[in-house]
């Protein structure tokens, strides 16, 4: 059959071909020859080449180089973005949905290839940012089974994925690669996983970015945790706990020794109650100490440590190494191992505040999970003052909730838990609300979140009770017969009260 002469035109949304001359077998260079013309070593040549500020070919086991990108190089341009697809679709999906949730875009457009990646990035940072997510997820996967795969754009919003965008996937390899660079990360290992922080100044607030590389089935994905300082209230008097509940923390806050616990899953803002409790014994009077993994936020008047396990700094050897630093309070970043256990404890039964985390589900299971750990049940009974068990709830948008009565099922389900959790139902004041929809929320009709909490004080009651090796739920309920408000009928309270929905205290408590 004869073939057609007649110019192809090229399928939407690719770049048309390179009509451009080839470059020449004498444009490339090896690699001593382009540690030459760079007069540097070969170690920082490699670290250079990590980094993605030098751009190469594997030919074979050797490297290639043209000589254009070393002459980029020594101009302080940035390397060349290799393209099989146009950006600007992204682009413009990416502005198009700004403009749908209201958002004004620092981002200037760019005129050339590059440019549009590095923009596509720096509009993913600013939407993350203007929509007060928590983090960025970028990642390939299928629509469908038996589907082609695509590269999506999600940004969690208080606790919930939004899909942003949906791009070709022959662009995930650039976009990965722009997010690596200005990670400091290796942009030619694609096999294992990798770590990187990225610092920005989005509309005059600086942001902390930890980047978070992951090999998949479908090519890289990654996930951006957005750590903003100026917007975490470190006040504890702001803390959103009911006012029972704050008094018994600020009382076992103010003692000279003894652990304190916030426990609850990934996400439900353990960290940020722990250096909102810092908040009122960091003073001139104490030295407060802290090993976290990693250092979140950068907290004035105190000694941060990060944990190195890579050079066998451990939270446990950190601890025991601080300890002959004569501090007043400990800040544990978290409790993962009897080791951890064994000094955080030993360090409280030695006169230190200590303050730490755990991957519990309540308050109880935490003084349960230490002795599973290995660690003695009378030790931990002694050393241990207050366990808070808490999760974020979102909140209802305050400009277009109204009032609604809840289905007899929810009503019932909430009376049920209210009783069991230590709360008097014919008491309580109900005002539930629904969710509504308006610009102010995005049409979401959530708005913020706020913190559902149970405070646990180890009462002597309940250290003989641990000794004698009483399970969780016992635990629990003898809590709730002395006094404490479980975390679900703290849930409930706030349904009644207005400020979310019973539907979302079920969410979050994984109940239905």
């Amino acid at each position: 059959m004869k073939k057609s002469s007649k110019p192809q035109r090229p399928a939407k949304g690719a770049m048309p071909k390179d009509t451009s001359p080839a470059p020449a077998a004498e444009d490339l260079i090896d690699m001593d020859e382009a540690i030459r013309a760079l007069k540097t070593t070969r170690p920082t040549f490699y670290r250079w080449l990590r980094g993605g500020k030098i751009k190469g070919m594997k030919v074979g086991r050797q490297w290639r180089f043209y000589r254009a990108d070393i002459d980029r190089f020594l101009k302080g341009e940035e390397p060349r973005i290799d393209l099989a697809v146009d950006v600007t679709p992204l682009t413009d999906a990416l502005r198009k949905k700004a403009a749908e949730l209201g958002l004004k875009m620092g981002v200037p457009k760019s005129a050339d290839a590059d440019g549009r990646v590095v923009e596509a990035v720096d509009l993913i940072i600013w939407m993350g940012f203007f929509m007060r997510g928590s983090d960025i997820h970028l990642a390939p996967m299928l629509k469908a089974v038996g589907g082609e795969p695509i590269g999506t754009v999600r940004i969690r919003v208080d606790g919930v994925l939004q899909t942003i965008s949906e791009f070709d996937m022959r662009l995930l390899r650039p976009l990965v690669e722009r997010w690596k660079t200005m990670a400091a990360c290796n942009l030619h290992e694609t096999r294992l996983p990798q770590d990187g922080r990225i610092l920005v100044k989005v509309s005059g607030r600086e942001l902390d970015l930890r980047v978070s590389f992951v090999p998949s089935q479908l090519g890289e994905a990654l996930t951006v945790r957005i750590l903003d300082a100026g917007a975490v209230r470190l006040n504890f008097d702001a803390t959103p706990f009911n006012p029972a509940d704050k008094e018994k923390l600020r009382r076992h806050l103010q003692a000279p020794a003894g652990v304190i616990l916030c426990v609850g899953p990934t996400g439900s803002g353990k960290t940020t109650t722990l250096y909102a409790c810092l908040d009122l014994v960091n003073t001139p009077a104490n030295k407060v100490m802290s090993v976290e993994d990693p250092v979140e936020y950068l907290i004035p008047n105190m000694v941060q440590i990060p944990v190195r396990p890579n050079v066998g700094l451990t939270f446990g050897m950190a601890i025991r190494s601080i300890l002959r630093s004569d501090p007043d309070i400990i800040l544990v970043g978290e409790i993962r191992d009897l080791e951890t256990v064994n000094v955080a404890q030993q360090a409280a039964l030695t006169g230190h505040l200590v303050l730490s985390t755990l991957h519990t589900a309540q308050a109880a299971d935490a003084l349960v999970r230490m002795v599973e750990m290995g660690a003695a049940p009378f030790i931990v009974a002694d050393a241990t003052r207050a366990i808070v068990a808490q999760r974020l709830v979102r909140v209802l948008c305050p400009k277009c909730k109204r009032p609604a009565e809840p289905s007899a099922n929810l009503v019932a389900a909430a009376q049920q838990l209210a009783l069991d959790g230590g709360l008097d139902w014919s008491r309580m004041e109900r005002h539930f609300h629904e969710p509504v929809g308006c610009p102010e929320c995005r049409n979401i009709g959530f708005r913020g979140r706020t913190v559902m909490a149970e405070v646990l004080e180890v009462t002597p009651e309940i250290g003989a009770a641990l000794r004698r090796g009483t399970k969780a739920e016992e635990l629990q309920s003898l809590a709730v017969r002395q006094g404490m408000t479980t975390l679900a009928a703290d849930g409930v309270r706030r349904a009644a009260a207005g400020q979310t929905t019973l539907t979302e205290v079920l969410r979050v408590l994984g109940m239905k």
